[in-house]
């Protein structure tokens, strides 16, 4: 197949997605992309060969990275995001291919141009009114997640069959419904995914609980000289205070009175 040179890539999305990654998983996460992107999207399932393609980095890093941001099928791993661009790319270029031989096609049988001229104009006409729709919704989302083009070739499939208030209503509810929006969903995945249909949870709080614990628990311990991880000095000179352990024994421990 035709190779595909240019890897696209959203800065905004990548330093947002990698914000808890060190510099060397980073390069990692990088290095892995590329040579997905020059594989049709796909890395080899043989980890051996995915260390010598980072370098031979730190296994558990690499292993970090392969859970987090890809998955498995039988071709290999994947990201999810970059496989989705490249089919796009490589159906975008075939697209291309086929204009450009409909247009050697035309000028080879000039014909037909009047033919063809009205059918230009009504779809000309027609892809305005989706550009249109799509830009007023594209405006009123409070987040913009994804692209604007993926998003636009999303809405393509839908315009006409939903209000688009309705997708513009669900869409912002659903960025509401999350404390973390890096975990908001690409607009044009949303769309393919029919999200406006998910029915939104209310958020489940966690209660505020009463510590119970004995904080005396571990004291025939104490008296041995022995305490635990979970022993604080101020428990122990507590203890001390209440009559509880004896000056020798807080010397065991290492405290001072």
């Amino acid at each position: 197949m035709t190779k595909i040179w240019k890897m696209g890539i959203s800065t905004d999305n990548f330093i947002a997605d990698t914000v808890n990654l060190t510099n060397e998983e980073i390069g990692i996460y990088f290095r892995l992309l590329c040579y997905a992107w020059k594989n049709e999207a796909y890395l080899p399932k043989d980890i051996s060969r995915i260390k010598r393609i980072v370098q031979n980095a730190n296994e558990e890093e690499i292993n970090y990275i392969l859970e987090t941001y890809f998955k498995e099928d039988d071709n290999g791993y994947f990201s999810k995001a970059q496989k989705e661009e490249f089919e796009w790319v490589i159906e975008k270029s075939g697209k291309a291919k086929e204009a450009a031989d409909k247009r050697w096609s035309n000028a080879n049988a000039p014909q037909t141009h009047m033919r063809t001229q009205s059918s230009y104009s009504h779809s000309h006409s027609y892809n305005k009114i989706i550009n249109d729709a799509f830009e007023e919704i594209w405006n009123k989302l409070k987040i913009k997640r994804g692209t604007k083009a993926k998003g636009l070739k999303a809405y393509n499939k839908l315009h006409g069959k939903i209000e688009p208030n309705i997708l513009i209503e669900k869409f912002n509810a659903k960025a509401n419904s999350l404390e973390d929006v890096t975990f908001l969903p690409h607009f044009s995945s949303w769309l393919n995914a029919e999200g406006w249909t998910e029915e939104l949870l209310p958020e489940k709080k966690e209660e505020f609980k009463i510590d119970n614990r004995n904080p005396y628990s571990n004291l025939p311990l104490w008296k041995k000289g022995i305490r635990t991880m979970n022993d604080t000095d101020q428990d122990i000179r507590q203890a001390f205070k209440d009559g509880l352990l004896e000056k020798n024994h807080l010397e065991r421990l290492s405290i001072s009175v």
